[in-house]
């Protein structure tokens, strides 16, 4: 049998290295007023470490050897040093130690135990254990939470859903570092602070960091061991003694004493999670200072990372635009040049399908899913949590994102004493209203706005607590690092919150709604804010057509801008399509992403548009009805349509109309092609699945402007469509609807704009 030999001198090298690392472990244990000391001489042997300390004297002698004679020879050097150690302090312990690296064999803990007091055999880990017991910190933090990486159905954050990676990329370069690459830079002793909006995975990123690198220094007591700090357990403190010493307790570690010890020595990775959930108290009046805030309230974080030794790597995680800037959070925080500053990602359409299958959803991934791996979390734990028949999510995009609002509300407040859900939520929608101002309906709203909105939302100024919430709002980033402005970076979660007041407005017009207040052109509700507001007045069991439309006339009488109003309109005909108000309604001077006439409604005539600029007209589901009146309207794109002949003139005067669909691609256009009935039904279902913005059509819009024969198809094609994942099923309020499936929109717009020379394997040949 062949031995396998090491190089003379690679085996030096690795004597040398584990030399210097029970030096620097017994340095820390025995040498903290004199660092300085190791190796000496007493007398004319060399001795591998000699600490002297006020109380005690203690004698190290390290191997890697497993040999016998080893433990013979050593053990002989140590009784002759600690003999004559103790005749030169003799009102001093003495103690001496034969440290091997792995556990001492059975031979030589007999001939050590053989040389009698103060002798002893111990392995690298059991010196150290003395320092730190490392293991069993990491076993009791195993069973604490991970920041605010749980479980959305159940709040458990020890059962959680297999991880599913999500690269973070680099800040500057856009290069993506995978979880092993982020652990090696670690081991290597870089630090890394990560950061991204609510939700994007960073505690989860963070556990899974933490676990690699456990599961390191379990295999290689050589190697630091992790130790995180769940920052939003450490408000209002500065020392990061007394942080890791509250820590320890929180835990369960019996000796905090331990931890402190470690980190001094440069024994630990440190990770920091949620650097924007530390509250400092005293901001209260200064709102002219609020760098001089923040920077205060990460003052834990900074001294850690000034205090920590140089080859402690650090790792720091927390919402970005809890800061103005880049250059804000790296000088705020203390982090160090050479750090890794990541930026984390979002999914791909593969790994948003892995979190969803988790949950057990298999299917085709609906288009107005978000991307966030928090949010699709809250939406599979709902699924499983509800339950569904038809294996579906069973959500529409209204549905879905006002029970997502409801959780975000929840895990906010979950972090700040004194603030629930609900309040949360009503501030975020109130920020949404006040961002309707804007061209784009995102912001800017300012320090003062946030608070005055939080102050009419309570009735009291916020604490610092809630200060904090509201810099780290989901949803909300910087916008001018020079006056602190913030704005909503998530244009769904914007239209979603918007529709709170107008739901509000609706229920009650005569409230002092803060909307009385927009009263120049505004930003209007897009599909999903109306989607979202007709689900909650559904809900709401009390809402009705003609109070909906009493309200939107009332509110156009005290002069509310007719952005809301058109809100209103459209919430109300997606609820009561077949009811018309009382009085004619005019709307002047507003801009509508989209305006979509539904097949169920019976007429539009009591309703107008003047100067009013609309980027798509949708008539696919126009059925004859009597169209709204437009006068001086540019609208960009007439959907449904092949031009002005197929539309009622006198409906449109002094109009303009950038493009019309393709005749082709009109109802009318497929029905004519020169294919087979089966094509022309899976046409047309896909032209008004994909017409409207991720909402959907309800199945019975599908079978409307088809003939008996074609209609007869309809179930047989959407079977087909959904068996392709082209369109995937699910419920509003009871009502079966289809959705457009995400990353399909391309495919489906090459089929509807040749679909006679199109080879897609939909279609029949």
């Amino acid at each position: 049998m062949e031995v396998a030999l090491v190089p003379a001198d690679e085996k030096q090298q690795e004597e040398s290295e584990f030399e210097a690392e029970v030096l620097r472990i017994s340095r820390a244990l025995f040498a903290q007023e004199n660092e300085f000391q190791g190796s000496t001489y007493i007398g004319t042997a060399e001795r591998d470490g000699v600490f002297v300390g006020p109380d005690s004297v203690t004698i190290v002698e390290c191997t890697v050897s497993r040999h016998k004679n080893k433990a013979e020879k050593d053990g002989k050097k140590l009784q002759e040093a600690c003999l004559a150690m103790a005749r030169q302090n003799p009102f001093k312990s003495i103690k001496g130690f034969f440290v091997t690296r792995d556990e001492p064999t059975a031979d030589q803990r007999t001939v050590i135990k053989g040389f009698g007091r103060p002798l002893i055999a111990c392995s690298f880990a059991q010196l150290r254990s003395q320092l730190v017991d490392s293991l069993r910190y990491l076993e009791l933090r195993a069973s604490y939470p991970f920041g605010s990486a749980r479980e959305p159905s159940s709040g458990d954050y020890s059962d959680l859903k297999p991880y599913v990676a999500v690269d973070p990329v680099e800040s500057g370069t856009s290069e993506s570092f995978s979880i092993d690459r982020v652990a090696q830079q670690v081991a290597d002793g870089r630090s890394v602070l990560l950061y991204g909006d609510y939700g994007a995975g960073k505690s989860m990123f963070l556990r899974e960091l933490y676990q690699r690198l456990a599961k390191d220094h379990r295999r290689n007591p050589f190697r630091p061991f992790p130790i995180l700090l769940n920052l939003r357990d450490h408000q209002g403190q500065v020392l990061p003694v007394e942080a890791l010493e509250r820590h320890a307790r929180a835990i369960g570690f019996p000796t905090p004493s331990q931890l402190v010890r470690a980190w001094r020595s440069g024994d630990v990775t440190l990770i920091l999670d949620g650097f924007d959930e530390i509250a400092t108290p005293g901001w209260i009046g200064r709102m002219s200072a609020m760098r001089d805030i923040r920077r205060r309230s990460v003052e834990l974080v900074r001294r850690f990372c000034e205090e920590s030794r140089a080859s402690t790597s650090i790792v720091l995680a927390g919402r970005a635009h809890f800061f103005d800037s880049e250059r804000e959070m790296r000088n705020a925080l203390g982090v160090r040049d050479n750090s890794l500053f990541l930026m984390a990602g979002e999914p791909t359409e593969e790994q948003t399908k892995k979190i969803l299958n988790a949950y057990g959803w298999h299917e085709a991934l609906p288009d107005w899913l978000p991307s966030r791996p928090l949010l699709l979390s809250y939406l599979g734990s709902s699924s499983a949590l509800y339950g569904s028949t038809e294996g579906t999510f069973g959500r529409s995009a209204g549905e879905g994102w006002h029970m997502m609002l409801d959780r975000i509300a929840e895990r906010e407040a979950s972090m700040e004493v004194g603030v629930d859900g609900f309040t949360v939520r009503r501030v975020l929608e109130r920020l949404a209203t006040q961002a309707r101002r804007s061209s784009d309906g995102l912001g800017p709203i300012s320090q003062d706005e946030l608070t005055s909105v939080f102050q009419s939302v309570c009735g009291y100024a916020p604490d610092e607590g809630s200060y904090q919430l509201l810099q780290r709002l989901p949803g909300l980033g910087a916008m001018d690092s020079v006056d602190g402005s913030r704005r909503f970076v998530d244009v769904s979660l914007a239209d979603a919150a918007r529709a709170g007041d107008v739901v509000a407005c609706v229920l009650d017009p005569n409230t002092d709604s803060p909307l009385l207040e927009l009263t120049d052109s505004v930003a209007c509700l897009d599909e999903v804010g109306v989607d979202v507001a007709a689900t909650r007045l559904e809900a709401e069991g009390i809402a009705s057509s003609g109070g909906s439309y009493s309200s939107a006339i009332a509110f156009q009488r005290r002069g509310v801008s007719d952005a809301v109003i058109g809100d209103i309109i459209r919430v109300a005909a997606r609820l009561w399509p077949e009811d018309e108000p009382r009085t004619s309604i005019s709307l002047h001077e507003i801009e509508l992403r989209g305006f979509s006439l539904t097949a169920d409604a019976k007429s539009y005539d009591w309703l107008s548009f003047q100067n009013c600029l609309i980027q798509e007209l949708d008539l696919t589901d126009h059925s004859g009805y009597a169209l709204p009146h437009f006068q001086n309207c540019l609208i960009g794109q007439m959907t449904g349509v092949a031009g002005w002949s197929a539309l009622q003139a006198d409906r449109f005067v002094d109009c303009e109309v950038a493009q019309f669909d393709a005749q082709m691609s009109t109802a009318k256009g497929i029905l004519a092609l020169k294919t087979t009935p089966m094509n022309k039904v899976l046409l047309t279902i896909l032209k008004k699945i994909y017409a409207q913005r991720g909402t959907g059509r309800k199945e019975s819009a599908l079978f409307r402007g088809l003939d008996t024969r074609h209609r007869e198809l309809v179930p047989e094609a959407v079977q087909r469509l959904t068996g392709a994942g082209l369109i995937t099923p699910a419920r509003s309020s009871g009502t079966r609807i289809y959705l457009p499936v995400r990353g399909m929109a391309s495919r489906v717009r090459r089929i509807l704009q040749a679909p006679q020379s199109s080879t897609d394997s939909i279609l029949d040949d």
